[in-house]
């Protein structure tokens, strides 16, 4: 590709996007832009990078469809940073909409939310941003220091700074255990509410006595 057919893809991109109120920056090794009505499109391979608005997204591949081109599909390799969210996100595929601010991958992902301190791993996530809910399912691991819930299906609202966990839920504290039908954990306190089906087990550690008896 020419340069100077880049530099109109380049300004065409960042006008369209323009009218969303974000503007796009990208790079790649190889390009292919598809400019028929009605089916616009734009793929990037080979180190494939994207920056809109706060998010930096690296991939083996990223397409770009839609109007304004506001839908965003990654591919191999996927690495997502966000500045304003303070969050990391490492997967194999993933699905942004830049506006409705979701956020969608189907397959085993790590989010390193730095903010809160947590490591969110899963088989399934989608982030409603504007709504500050992530959904998880599918092999779900939340770790905090010295917290670790375990479940199937899993809601983390950022605004309550609260996890509610089901589907066979188990958090670890320290060296407690719960499990319940239902857990929530509100993250700020560490605290613990169960429902259904509850069971636990604490470790209690026995004070030594100051008033041994001489023999």
């Amino acid at each position: 590709m020419k340069r100077t057919d880049f530099l109109i893809i380049f300004l065409t991109l960042t006008l369209l996007s323009s009218l969303s109120g974000e503007s796009i920056q990208f790079s790649a090794d190889f390009m292919k832009y598809e400019a028929a009505e009605g089916s616009e499109y734009t793929i990037l391979s080979g180190s494939a990078y994207v920056k809109t608005g706060s998010k930096e997204i690296s991939a083996d591949e990223i397409r770009l469809y839609g109007e304004n081109y506001n839908i965003l599909i990654c591919e191999g390799l996927v690495e997502v940073t966000d500045s304003e969210e303070e969050l990391k996100i490492n997967s194999q595929t993933l699905y942004y909409d830049r506006e409705s601010r979701i956020t969608r991958i189907n397959g085993r992902s790590v989010m390193e939310d730095y903010k809160n301190e947590l490591i969110i791993k899963s088989g399934y996530l989608e982030y409603k941003q504007n709504e500050e809910i992530l959904i998880l399912q599918i092999g779900v691991r939340i770790l905090k220091e010295d917290l670790t819930c375990r479940s199937e299906f899993a809601i983390y609202n950022k605004k309550s700074d609260s996890l509610l966990l089901t589907g066979l839920p188990v958090v670890y504290k320290n060296d407690d255990v719960f499990k319940a039908s239902k857990i929530k954990v509100l993250l700020e306190s560490d605290e613990i509410q169960m429902d259904g089906n509850v069971e636990g087990s604490l470790i209690i550690e026995e004070e030594e006595s100051g008033n041994d008896t001489e023999s």
